[in-house]
């Protein structure tokens, strides 16, 4: 009986010692993981946030997200225990993520993500050519794919500027997610324009309007890089 007993505890303390283990980089199941990660897309969902599509970020950039024991998700305050995410989880999710953002070739954080106004406003190739063609020049149709983020920073802290000197919100990239920003800036800037009506007096150009989307696209909540101030 003692021996039984003896085994039992020893047992239970190599299951306990098992669970305990550290975040394993090298480890984890792919397969297991496509279906772990529909809890983190659930949250996410819930809360606005990106799909978490393997083919958002390269391969390489999802390892970045993972490395010292996922250090960059606790930095974005995930409370992983509220959804019931353990470390053997995450260590699927994270194999499921680099293994199909390598097979499919992931855009990484500077490619366009998930913008809904690109399938509104461009329906064929011709179409969108005109799209392009038309925003070089700042007039036309507002292009979601296009924009230079670096410019985008100047129109940034232009509206900054503004926004300090009229006592308005002190807005930053990090304020919301990545397709968040791309309904702010959806359908002719109605959000624009609903929390500021006097935004077509302020003499932004089309081609202005898209550096700046750039801008806080690259750096918004859920960016390889968030921005929080400026």
């Amino acid at each position: 009986m003692r021996r039984m007993t003896t085994g039992i505890v020893a047992g239970l303390l190599l299951l306990s010692a098992h669970h305990a283990q550290a975040f394993d980089e090298k480890g984890g199941n792919a397969l297991w993981g496509k279906y772990a990660i529909q809890t983190c897309r659930s949250c996410h969902k819930e809360k606005g946030l990106s799909s978490l599509a393997p083919e958002e970020k390269s391969a390489a950039e999802w390892e970045s997200y993972f490395a010292d024991k996922y250090k960059k998700l606790r930095d974005l305050n995930h409370d992983f225990s509220a959804t019931g995410i353990n470390e053997r989880q995450l260590e699927n999710v994270h194999r499921y993520l680099i293994e199909e953002a390598g097979k499919k070739g992931g855009a990484g954080a500077d490619a366009p993500k998930t913008i809904e106004a690109t399938t509104k406003k461009v329906s064929s190739p011709a179409e969108g050519t005109k799209a392009e063609a038309t925003s070089e020049g700042g007039t036309g149709v507002f292009n979601p794919a296009a924009g230079d983020s670096t410019k985008g920073r100047y129109v940034f802290r232009k509206c900054l500027t503004c926004h300090k000197k009229n006592n308005g919100k002190i807005i930053s990239p990090a304020d919301r997610t990545i397709v968040a920003w791309d309904r702010y800036f959806a359908d002719d800037f109605k959000k624009f324009k609903k929390d500021m009506p006097k935004f077509d007096t302020y003499g932004y150009t089309v081609s202005q309007m898209e550096d700046l989307h750039k801008f806080v696209q690259q750096y918004a909540l859920d960016a390889a890089k968030p921005k929080t101030c400026e």
